[in-house]
């Protein structure tokens, strides 16, 4: 998971000024690692802090802890009740102090992190991990201090300057990736090997990335790849030009939508070996993207040189030439005035040919310079070969690994209990008492409509397709809240919640108006019907509740003012970041964890995943309320 960076950092404290002044309601710590603060400041604000990883604020308040920490404590007895004077970041580092006057917060968020109470000398009353003593601040050059001749000085060694810019410069990984791409550099250049015009355009490049951030000009976002959330950034970057970007008002905005979607809760609920094997497939998965690439690209670099052969061997033998008539000096100082030249070795020259970059080695003729790019191309191929097949094993791995978890929060029992016809259904009970049904597919679409819509009842569907026919039976006697929890039914189990809506548009009409048969010279899809007459229409938010009915034995989803009504114990859902097999999981131990003792067996065994699953919206969900309190 990201951790911000020394740039995002700088961006997210200059918005948290806006905390200056606030008062300290209430403070909690969610061990290992987190903090959250209550401020009134112009308003209630809850600023999260996570040591090695994050700092902002959210609108998604957890749920208190039910015991302090004994770290919990002391930050209370120290800064309940008292002002935000200063807030800022360390010497451009990722390190944050938050300033009462005579106590202050400083939080770490790189490697594995700290947040430490002080005094005003900064001697430590206590850290996150319950040490003292006195703070030192890590030594760091801010980035854009430095000069040319100090980058240069920092960057002329023999590795990589991808590496050396991300490591000796401070930029990290990312911003060094960007850095060499905005300067035109090859990443894997060697430090040694830049000219003097290389490292002037490295440094125009780093002063593009950071200067429009100093002067405020900013767009928060979220990288966005196959719809899930990889990156939040403060500026748009050449390295994702070409993903899916989601844009918001303020840099926290972002980064609170970024960590609250793709934070897995579970994590501390997986077994190790369940995160050890989820990692090994994520880096294999990344080394994967790297072969192919590597493959293709030699590949390509051979195709290439045959393809333009009689350049090629032209500049070679031209190359070749002047070698033998000059001394290394003379023929590097020649060939390097070249346009098309851009290194020089004693026993090769690096071209630049239609953009691609081509090594000539001079012992070499043209067909052993391109086979020396196909046999870089086979080697990454039988690379990618091997981890292919341990792509593969990791998979299955994980798939086993994901079963027994689910098991543990399966009952070695099973209760016997009599089905009710409608079960098979989607279906729920309004607050009222009165019975919905609604179709998990088209063929029980047209089985409701055609076998169970009755004239007294009332008929609920979705504007967007993609949604099950729902009746309510009886409806035309139902209370205006029946009508409306049926429409918010219709909206939790259609494509609204696949979608990522939080809000849709239902409307209900009775039952002489829904027709099974299409009009003259039309034709009718399974399970679709049409309507005739006027519409009325509802507009509903798409939350959701799964729950444990005792008295029934048996588990009961829909709209949370009918499930809280029914149930013992219920969790409330939104749209989230967990698919249907891993939120299920998370709500039959969530549902065990809060039932009473003597009725937990009980739970458990009524509450298992799979019973679960068939209660829970299509597309991914997140727990946001666990009942009773």
């Amino acid at each position: 998971m990201k951790s911000m960076s020394s740039l995002d950092i700088y961006v997210c404290v200059r918005e948290l000024q806006e905390l200056i002044g606030g008062k300290v309601e209430k403070i909690y710590h969610y061990p290992p690692n987190e903090i959250r603060i209550k401020i009134y400041a112009k308003g209630r604000k809850d600023l999260i802090i996570e040591a090695g990883r994050r700092i902002h604020l959210t609108i998604f308040p957890k749920e208190s802890p039910k015991f302090p920490s004994p770290f919990a404590m002391l930050l209370r007895k120290h800064l309940e009740g008292k002002r935000i004077e200063k807030i800022w970041q360390h010497d451009f580092d990722r390190v944050v102090v938050i300033d009462f006057g005579d106590r202050k917060i400083v939080a770490e968020l790189f490697a594995k992190g700290n947040v430490a109470l002080t005094d005003e000398n900064f001697d430590v009353i206590m850290d996150i991990h319950g040490k003292r003593g006195r703070y030192e601040f890590p030594e760091k050059k801010p980035p854009f201090e430095l000069t040319l001749d100090e980058l240069k000085k920092l960057c002329s060694e023999e590795k990589e300057i991808v590496k050396l810019l991300a490591v000796k410069c401070g930029l990290g990984g990312l911003f060094a990736e960007e850095t060499c791409l905005r300067a035109g550099i090859d990443k894997n250049k060697l430090g040694k090997d830049l000219s003097d015009e290389e490292f002037e355009r490295i440094y125009r490049a780093m002063m593009s990335i950071f200067e429009p951030v100093f002067k405020g000009d900013i767009k928060p976002h979220i990288v966005i790849k196959d719809g899930e959330y990889i990156d939040v950034l403060p500026i748009e970057l050449e390295y994702y030009r070409d993903y899916e970007k989601k844009y918001f008002e303020s840099f926290n905005k972002a980064l609170d939508e970024f960590y609250s979607k793709t934070i897995a809760e579970t994590e501390e609920e997986e077994s190790e070996e369940l995160k050890k094997l989820r990692k090994r497939l994520e880096i294999q998965l990344e080394s994967k993207r790297k072969l192919e690439e590597e493959a293709e690209k030699f590949k390509s670099l051979g195709d290439f040189i045959y393809e333009n052969y009689a350049t090629i061997e032209k500049a070679l033998n031209a190359f070749r030439q002047a070698k033998e008539k000059m001394s290394f000096e003379e023929f590097k100082a020649k060939a390097k005035s070249l346009k098309f030249v851009k290194d020089v070795g004693k026993d090769y020259v690096v071209i630049v040919l239609n953009g691609k970059e081509i090594r000539l080695d001079l012992d070499k003729d043209i067909h052993g310079i391109a086979e020396s790019y196909y046999e870089k191309a086979k080697k990454a191929r039988e690379k990618l070969e091997g981890l292919l097949i341990a792509i593969e094993k990791t998979k299955k791995e994980i798939e086993e690994a994901e079963r027994k978890e689910k098991l543990k929060y399966t009952a070695p029992i099973r209760i016997v209990r009599k089905r009710e016809w409608f079960e098979r259904f989607r279906w729920f009970i309004t607050s009222d008492g009165f019975l919905a049904i609604g179709g998990r597919n088209a063929q029980m679409n047209e089985e409701i409509v055609s076998k169970y819509l009755e004239p007294k009842d009332l008929f609920f569907h979705t504007q967007t397709p993609g949604a099950p026919a729902v009746v309510l039976k009886k409806g035309l006697e139902a209370p205006e809240i029946s009508i409306v929890e049926t429409a918010q039914f219709a909206a939790i189990y259609s494509s609204l919640w696949k979608q990522g809506l939080h809000s849709g548009e239902v409307y209900y009409v009775t039952a002489d108006q829904v027709k099974k048969s299409a009009k003259a010279g039309e034709y009718l899809p399974k399970g679709s019907f049409y309507i005739v007459g006027k519409r009325n229409y509802i507009t509903v938010e798409l939350k959701c509740a799964v729950g444990v009915d005792l008295s029934n034995l048996r588990v009961m989803g829909g709209p949370v003012s009918a499930i809280s009504k029914h149930c013992d114990y219920y969790v409330v859902l939104e749209i989230g970041d967990k698919d249907i097999n891993e939120i299920s999981v998370e709500i039959a131990k969530t549902l065990v964890e809060r039932a009473k003792e003597d009725e937990r067996h009980v739970v458990k065994a009524i509450a298992t995943p799979d019973e679960i699953s068939k209660f829970l919206p299509p597309g991914k969900s997140r727990i946001v309320g666990v009942f009773p309190k």
